[in-house]
């Protein structure tokens, strides 16, 4: 008969103490006795609680071999949820201090639900210095707003060592994976946090998930095989993410822009890259990516110095570079959210970039909005100036596609529609300056088709985008263009 069934049947007071002396002290797997003693404990649940006693009573005895008694102890304790098991284990707790070896640390995680703070504490030192993540994920819910940076700090040390491993080519899937879940636990002491010590927890886990980002946009078959996540990544991930944006979203400009410095601080790649062409591994490239989807999101509490400084140079890195769609789509994406967020004074350069790209990289679409979006902060700023500049580069450029030819044709309507779309974000001083380039330019269309398509564009763009006080004007000169353009056919 094994020691299990004879715990969970003897009805002998001696022998379950015997027995249970006896296994504690020859098992030296954890997690065995962990599982006995709850194997134990559900058997004994419904009976008498005497023969429990004598086990619990036993693991209370036990001088030498603390884990063991406390693993099976602790097994009892959560499945039977006795009174005298949990004193024993809090007893057991206090003396054994967080130590047993790794299987133990298994043990721990399943007792934090009832343990004391300065007992998780010890723990959390234990598996730090085990360098076990996955148990520094499952604590992170139990400790406080004090041991969590300690938590944030160990696991960013994990993500940084998946990093370097992974650019040696020794780290796997699984090790990013296991990282991003401790950090989603981190994260959730962000959800409904304020506090300014949570700031640093806030740069260690969007560095952690920087360092492992590599695990969602890796293309290597063998990564692919094992899981196929994508840009969204996987739940932890996704849950992460959102814990860090809600944080920083809640916090004043001046915090978050501190939080934004602490990163970059971090992470030497995202001021070494921008001044570099050098391509890098795709591990530091992964970080940039992600970064730049995080930035995406709080631009509008970043200075102005901050932007010009660290953001822009990052983006600008990749906003032409169409080889890499994910860093181009995202570079665009964060040039956008800056120009959406005020910060007009980029957006010269970024409406030369955009037109510099149509039509061998972006469309049409891609066009109007990135052009419109750089026009329209320029009219919020005031700078009417470098506004007509802008719209000057794209008259300039309508006209390079004159002449005849099936593709000069398409490309010169799909520029015109973009001018066309200027008549609600240009400065209304501009207003009249583009209705006319708009008149010369229809009138001057061979294409009857063309003609008909960019006053349809006009025509929308009045209806859905223009605000009231430019409606009266852009309805009748809609009007009389319209008028010219069917006594043409």
């Amino acid at each position: 008969m094994n020691a299990g069934r004879v715990l969970a049947t003897s009805t002998s007071y001696n022998v379950v103490s015997e027995v249970t002396r006896d296994t504690v002290m020859r098992t030296r797997n954890m997690l065995e006795l962990f599982e006995l003693g709850r194997i134990v404990g559900t058997e004994r649940r419904n009976g008498s609680t005497e023969m429990l006693g004598a086990v619990v009573r036993a693991c209370s005895d036990e001088q030498e071999h603390l884990a063991g008694a406390l693993a099976l102890a602790g097994g009892v304790f959560v499945a039977t949820q006795n009174k005298q098991a949990q004193r024993v284990c809090n007893d057991l707790v206090r003396r054994q201090n967080g130590s047993g070896g790794s299987s133990m640390l298994r043990v721990w995680t399943e007792l934090a639900p009832f343990m004391k703070l300065p007992n998780i504490n010890a723990v959390v030192a234990e598996a730090e210095r085990m360098c076990d993540v996955s148990v520094l994920g499952k604590l992170a819910s139990y400790v406080n707003k004090q041991s969590v940076d300690r938590v944030a700090c160990a696991v960013h040390a994990a993500a940084v060592d998946v990093l370097l491993r992974m650019e040696m080519g020794v780290s796997s899937l699984e090790d990013a994976h296991s990282v991003v879940h401790a950090a989603a636990s981190v994260a959730q002491h962000l959800v409904d946090g304020t506090d300014r010590g949570l700031d640093r927890v806030w740069t260690l886990v969007a560095d952690t998930l920087a360092c492992t980002h590599w695990a969602s946009v890796c293309t290597s078959t063998d990564f692919v095989q094992t899981v196929d996540v994508g840009r969204a990544g996987t739940e932890d991930y996704r849950r992460a993410c959102t814990a860090l944006v809600s944080y920083a979203q809640r916090q004043s400009n001046e915090r978050t822009d501190a939080m934004v410095h602490s990163v970059f601080a971090l992470q030497p790649c995202l001021r070494f890259l921008p001044r570099s062409s050098v391509r890098v591994g795709r591990g530091r490239e992964g970080a940039v990516l992600f970064y730049m989807d995080l930035l995406e999101h709080v631009t509008g509490q970043l200075t102005a110095r901050t932007v010009n400084a660290l953001v822009m140079p990052m983006a600008a890195r990749y906003v032409e570079r169409v080889v890499d769609r994910d860093w181009f789509e995202s570079a665009h994406a964060l040039v956008l959210s800056v120009l959406d967020a005020g910060h007009a004074e980029v957006a010269p350069w970024y409406a030369r970039v955009v037109l510099a790209l149509y039509p061998q990289s972006i469309n049409m679409d891609l066009l109007g909005i990135s052009f419109t979006a750089a026009v329209r902060a320029l009219a919020h700023n005031g700078s009417s100036g470098l506004a007509r500049n802008c719209v000057d580069l794209l008259i300039a450029r309508i006209d390079e596609y004159a002449g005849n030819g099936v593709e000069r044709g398409e490309r010169r309507r799909e520029l015109l529609c973009v001018l066309a779309s200027q008549v609600a974000s240009v400065p209304l001083e501009l207003l009249s300056f583009v209705m006319t380039s708009i008149d010369e330019r229809v009138d001057a269309e061979p294409l009857w088709a063309t003609r008909r398509n960019v006053v349809s564009h006009v025509q929308d763009t009045v209806l859905e985008s223009a605000e009231l006080a430019r409606r009266p004007a852009l309805a009748s000169w809609v009007w009389r263009m319209r008028a010219r353009v069917d006594a043409r056919l």
